[in-house]
């Protein structure tokens, strides 16, 4: 499972993440789970290119709570989130500082309502919190 390691080039916004449309997404905080729960995912159907693990310094860059990391065009998507008041920046701030704290991010797309919920299941065996399910229009949160 892909797991993000690399450094990256400043103003590269190709690991920009704006938004984790079609994903849940929630926090682990040891690896121990995090395996237990990429096996589980493995054997519900998800494929690699289905999650994403996300960890550490490196790990939060595609976050980039200001934008200022990735160029121009992600510095006004980060502006205009703010300016909104936007949920985005509260999820990404505390995702930023789980795992600046060593924690585990995971997102999974899901394409249906039934895989939303086999995810929320799997984290949740495995000692997931913050779990949610970020939509095109709605987030929908799974577990507190």
């Amino acid at each position: 499972m892909p797991v993000d390691k690399e450094p990256h080039d400043a103003n590269d916004e190709s690991d920009f993440i704006p938004y984790p449309t079609n994903r849940v997404v929630g926090i682990i905080d040891d690896v121990a789970n995090v395996q237990g729960a990429l096996r589980d995912l493995e054997a519900a159907g998800f494929t690699a290119d289905d999650i994403r693990v996300l960890s550490g310094k490196t790990g939060a860059q595609p976050i980039d709570l200001l934008g200022d990391e990735h160029g121009r065009g992600a510095h006004v998507v980060r502006s205009v989130q703010e300016l909104l008041g936007s949920y985005e920046i509260r999820h990404e701030t505390r995702d930023e500082e789980e795992l600046l704290a060593g924690h585990f991010g995971i997102g999974v797309i899901t394409r249906h309502t039934v895989d939303r919920e086999k995810v929320r299941q799997i984290l949740k065996a495995h000692h997931g919190h913050f779990i949610n399910y970020y939509g095109r229009w709605v987030v929908e949160y799974l577990e507190p």
